[in-house]
């Protein structure tokens, strides 16, 4: 059997329903609970299934970058932020490279990195945002730099004037800086412009409660989108996510109607279980709780039909994070946490 030249890597663990079968409450998914939008998911279900789409998504490119005052050359649309995020590491990285994370990163780019052999360095400069360090961290040689923004799962989120402070750093280290902005819809936050040197990652699937159908793209230069686009294989997109993303832009009533909603939901999610813990909330619709062992009360939750994402895999295993759904739902999950907590403080199951 040939060598392969790639190392075998395990699996990134992610938050949704995992490889069995799971028919209780998720909170472990970040996503509008709201959904799905229904104008998008019409457009799924409309969409013709049963010819091969346009490979080169044309109008879909066009239709996007009209949206966003762009190029159509500057749009790459993809099945899901992973798929983009593992074109970029092949694009850019050779072993023995460096990449830079504000805060601990998404896992997909972390394991696209380790398969290039290229290592990957969590930022301790901005562990608190607002310090205006963050440009400092980016020393020449660095090729890719990583921002979720706002930062899954802690929700933390530079302010513009340090976000301008790294893609200057990055021109002057010729660095791409990756702006991770799926969770942006939540908070609005203002985004950068896309140029040689930022690219932008939209995955509308989490605000429009559409995660199922898998739609992302990415808005960048020309070069750093035709190295991406140079990467898919035809017929990248499926007939009926390439017709969600050509709906999205004017769908958006969807989101005005409801992430206020999501947001209130949110609210009172974090003002509830700080009565239990320490809670970090910055007005995402999820947030993170301090408890005594992650993976326990993980596990415990499970057993009561309840899903929360243990945050060992971020570096973080005394905390868990949790997405705000229903009203009745979030207040049987603070119950639920209560009786849980309560015995991992007195050593009972």
């Amino acid at each position: 059997m040939p060598e392969a030249l790639q190392p075998l890597l395990a699996g990134v663990p992610h938050g949704g329903p995992g490889r069995g079968p799971f028919t209780g409450t998720d909170f472990s998914v970040n996503t509008n609970p709201f959904g799905p939008n229904p104008e998008l998911l019409r457009a799924v279900r409309d969409a013709d299934h049963a010819h091969y789409p346009d490979p080169s998504y044309a109008a879909l490119r066009a239709r996007l970058a009209a949206w966003h005052g762009l190029t159509a050359a500057g749009v790459v649309p993809s099945v899901g932020a992973s798929e983009l995020l593992h074109r970029v590491a092949r694009a850019y990285l050779r072993p023995g490279d460096r990449v830079l994370s504000v805060l601990s990163p998404f896992g997909e780019f972390g394991r696209a990195a380790a398969l290039c052999a290229a290592h990957v360095t969590v930022t301790d400069a901005a562990q608190e945002v607002g310090t205006g360090q963050a440009a400092g961290a980016v020393t020449p040689g660095t090729r890719l730099v990583y921002l979720g923004h706002p930062h899954n799962p802690t929700g933390r989120a530079l302010p513009p004037g340090e976000v301008a402070a790294l893609q200057a750093a990055c021109r002057r280290a010729d660095a791409l800086l990756i702006v991770d902005a799926a969770y942006a819809p939540f908070v609005d936050l203002p985004l950068p412009a896309p140029d040689d040197h930022t690219l932008l990652l939209h995955s509308p699937g989490k605000a429009h409660g559409l995660v199922g159908a898998r739609p992302a793209y990415a808005v960048a230069g020309t070069g750093v989108a035709a190295a991406l686009q140079n990467l898919a294989p035809a017929w990248a997109l499926p007939a009926g996510t390439a017709a969600l993303l050509q709906a999205l832009p004017d769908a958006q009533a969807h989101l005005h109607a409801t992430l206020p909603r999501v947001a209130a939901l949110a609210r009172v999610l974090a003002r509830d279980l700080a009565r239990l813990g320490e809670v970090e909330h910055h007005g995402t619709p999820y947030m993170t709780l301090r408890v005594p062992d992650a993976a326990g009360v993980t596990a415990a939750l499970l057993d009561r039909g309840l899903k929360v994402r243990d945050c060992t895999s971020y570096g973080a295993p005394h905390h868990v994070r949790v997405s705000a759904r229903g009203a009745d739902e979030n207040a049987a999950l603070v119950s639920a946490l209560a009786v849980v907590l309560a015995g991992a403080t007195s050593g009972q199951p």
